[in-house]
């Protein structure tokens, strides 16, 4: 196909909608970029990028401008609630990059502008779509249609256009709430650990450190549910003392943000002209760090198959058939170690570490990043640079 006369609507300013709208726009489309934000931040602490998003990342050229906030991560392992090795990932291992998910959103802004090809327009709310490429937006109070050759829905794990198409889409009950913050001035552990009381990790990030845990057992649950950062802070001591010291730099439970764990399937990723890409497509658990990079993959193969094709309803049931199941094995594994890691019951939980965990370190492989990362990064730094 000649990506010079396509059109194309990108719904979704995020991660997956930015990359999206950046890698067709310079492979030739012309591109309009709607945003339902007028003044777009990212929301959330920190984002780990591993090597097929950074591939996808740099093959626009913004590895120089990440990098300069970036912080890299080598080996990260997990562990138990005393520091005991449960896993680390076999070798060689893949490059990973930690940042404030607001560094990575301002890089992608800047090249958003930067983009002759990319008409951006923010404050503008999709109301639905149609398989023929129309699509409703309403802005400052007024209604419109607009039409594409392609429409892609990059509008998250709540999207619009997943709503308004036939996907067949299975959205599973909210499941386990996870809490996340920026901690100033406390050196990270680097470290998962993997307690009685949920899972909780620490990494670097430029100018502090990224926080997260679960609250899977009853006491965290309780806790969170009563925004009570005090009884939170001692069941987290409790069950891992190491946690005390980054969950003390905190002075109010509002600055932890809390988010559930949503999973979304789709037996059909594409209907008539309108596609999915990212967590619109398949929210997944966050245990393998695969929700932004996976998007970052999608927009990648979709450029793929649309030059390899001759018309869009060939590429993008091309991009589907190439994407859905290797995205499909990288959420149900990441929904697997996710029950791993919130073993409450201390049999079970003396199995996992003693059995379980062991027999993983012994038997993980190569093939084991390869399926994680769905693609070659190299094969993704290439699509990019055509």
């Amino acid at each position: 196909m000649d990506m010079h006369e396509l059109d194309v609507i990108v719904i979704g300013g995020a991660t997956g909608g930015a990359a999206t709208a950046l890698l067709l726009a310079r492979a030739g489309a012309r591109v309009t970029l709607l945003e339902k934000v007028a003044e777009p931040r990212a929301v959330g602490a920190g984002i780990a990028i591993a090597d097929n998003g950074l591939a996808v990342l740099e093959s626009l050229g913004l590895g120089p401008a990440l990098m300069r906030t970036a912080c890299p991560l080598y080996g990260a392992a997990v562990v138990d609630a005393r520091g005991r090795t449960l896993f680390s990932p076999p070798e060689p291992r893949p490059r990973l990059m930690m940042l404030r998910r607001a560094a990575l959103q301002g890089v992608l802004l800047d090249a958003l502008a930067g983009e002759p090809r990319i008409r951006t327009r923010f404050g503008a709310e999709v109301v639905a779509t149609s398989r023929d490429g129309t699509v409703v937006v309403e802005s400052a109070g007024h209604r419109e249609e607009l039409h594409a050759e392609l429409v892609v829905g990059a509008d998250g794990v709540h999207s619009r256009v997943r709503a308004s198409g036939d996907f067949g889409a299975r959205q599973r009950p909210p499941g386990i709430a996870y809490l996340r913050a920026l901690v100033p001035g406390v050196e990270a552990e680097n470290v998962e650990a993997w307690t009685s009381a949920g899972l909780f990790g620490t990494f670097d990030v430029e100018g502090g450190t990224y926080l997260y845990a679960s609250a899977s057992s009853r006491a965290t649950r309780a806790a969170v549910e009563a925004r009570d950062l005090v009884s939170l802070r001692r069941v987290w001591r409790d069950a891992y003392p190491a946690s005390e010291r980054f969950l003390s730099s905190l002075s109010s439970f509002d600055e932890l943000l809390v988010n559930r764990v949503l999973r979304v399937d789709c037996r059909r990723w594409h209907d008539g002209r309108v596609v999915l890409v990212g967590d619109a497509a398949h929210a997944m658990a966050p245990n393998l760090g695969q929700g932004a990079n996976s998007a970052l993959v999608d927009a990648a193969v979709l450029l793929d198959e649309l030059r390899r094709h001759p018309s869009p309803p060939e590429a993008l049931a091309a991009y589907e058939a190439r994407r859905r199941p290797a995205v499909r094995r990288v959420a149900t594994t990441a929904a697997r170690l996710g029950r791993l890691a919130e073993l409450s019951n201390p049999l079970s939980r003396f199995l996992r570490d003693r059995v379980l965990m062991p027999l993983a370190r012994r038997f993980a492989s190569p093939a084991t990043n390869d399926t994680v990362m769905q693609e070659p990064p190299a094969t993704l730094l290439a699509i990019g640079r055509a």
